[in-house]
């Protein structure tokens, strides 16, 4: 905004905005009353010196998605959607690994009690053909479970049996991060998943992702949304 007040101050030109910036919370249409003469006075007053001046007190998080602990020492904040930090309270949080072999989870397994995460489980999908006999207690806190799949490994988002409320499936290939931050709705308390629109620039001119729309909407018409 700082950048379009000098242009529209120096040079004279009004910025065209996107139709759907220029509507209300309503929907309805807004107008911007004409600033020109007043940026024009601004940048002549400032135009043999910097108009610029950094500070602390205002911050512009450009519609990110965060929890109170992200924000910094503002006072004045723009853009910031904030939601709610998980609770362990009100919810336990199962971590789902995809398994190929017996043992490419362990590395995963043995960082987990060094990390800030919410996992109150962990479920290792591997092949009904794969022999553990490990016992995970000795690198973990957390209890680790063994589930053979019946179906291909793409299907353990759905045949995982879990029995928390939500859970979050990974593969063997990761690690869990140093600190895991999950974001919930502030009422609800349901989790904050991030998605793709499913229109023509962010997805349906990609052909890998036309299909997977195409084939979603096999059972769900109104499906809309990439994850």
């Amino acid at each position: 905004r700082m950048s379009q007040m000098w242009v529209e101050g120096t040079l004279g030109i009004v910025p065209k905005l996107a139709p759907k910036i220029m509507l209300n919370e309503e929907g309805d249409n807004i107008t911007l009353s004409d600033n020109r003469k007043m940026f024009s006075k601004w940048a002549q007053k400032w135009q043999d010196e910097d108009p610029y001046r950094f500070t602390k007190a205002i911050h512009n998080y450009a519609a990110t998605n965060l929890i109170p602990r992200h924000l910094g020492p503002e006072y004045i904040i723009h853009g910031a959607k904030l939601y709610s930090p998980w609770d362990p309270s009100r919810t336990e949080i199962t971590l789902v690994i995809s398994e190929w072999f017996f043992d490419r989870s362990l590395n995963l397994i043995k960082s987990l009690d060094s990390k800030d995460h919410p996992f109150s489980e962990v479920i290792i999908m591997v092949p009904s053909s794969a022999s553990n006999s490990h016992d995970y207690r000795k690198y973990t806190r957390v209890p680790v479970t063994i589930q053979y799949r019946d179906a291909p490994d793409f299907m353990d988002l759905c045949s995982a049996q879990v029995s928390t409320d939500w859970f979050m499936i990974t593969n063997a290939y990761h690690v869990v991060a140093n600190h895991v931050d999950l974001m919930f709705t502030p009422g609800k308390f349901v989790p904050v998943i991030p998605f793709t629109p499913a229109t023509y620039p962010f997805c349906l001119k990609y052909p890998y992702c036309n299909e997977i729309v195409r084939l979603s909407q096999r059972w769900n018409k109104g499906h809309k949304q990439v994850v």
